[in-house]
């Protein structure tokens, strides 16, 4: 697969992406009006319809508004949730670089979105939606140095079975497509 993103002249790699969710916690309040970094997965060029997927990565925390918004303890830690070609990916980043703490963490979402008509599909198709998500989330929290990498486990296969395989919705303060 070759791998571009939808703004090539921004250039963005892993560490830009990394610094934009970093410099949206850090906006404060402003965090919802901060950029949401979107990136493209493609296949070959060679092709006569190129199957693509669709990362947008958003950033969110209680600084957004009022903390009732932001949800509680209970709701903390890795959540993901999968609906048709779609899987949303969220987990809180605590990081001295970041600044992010326990009380306020950088909570990181991430919708995947499959944007090829002739796909097989979830069906077919699920696992690896989830390792392509997975894998973008676990390198961004890396990169950001994310206590305990955000509670990502360290491959896709550990992951928790995802809420509404095929016809779940998503987590609170998941991005659109």
């Amino acid at each position: 697969m070759n791998f571009r993103f939808l703004d090539e002249k921004e250039n963005r790699d892993l560490r830009s992406i990394a610094q934009t969710m970093e410099d949206a916690y850090r906006s404060g309040k402003r965090i919802r009006d901060m950029p949401q970094p979107v990136c493209e997965v493609a296949g070959s060029d060679k092709e006569r319809h190129i199957p693509t997927v669709r990362l947008r990565f958003t950033a969110y925390s209680k600084h957004a508004g009022d903390p009732a918004d932001f949800p509680g303890v209970s709701d903390r830690g890795l959540r993901i949730s999968a609906q048709a070609k779609r899987v949303y990916f969220s987990y809180d980043c605590v990081s001295p670089r970041v600044g992010s703490t326990e009380d306020i963490p950088l909570r990181i979402n991430i919708l995947f979105h499959e944007r090829w008509d002739e796909s097989k599909g979830p069906t077919a198709l699920g696992p690896d939606y989830l390792a392509v998500t997975h894998s973008a989330a676990l390198a961004v929290a890396k990169v950001l140095g994310c206590v305990n990498d955000g509670g990502l486990p360290a491959r896709a296969q550990e992951l928790p079975p995802a809420a509404g395989a095929g016809a779940g919705s998503a987590p609170a303060g998941s991005p659109t497509p």
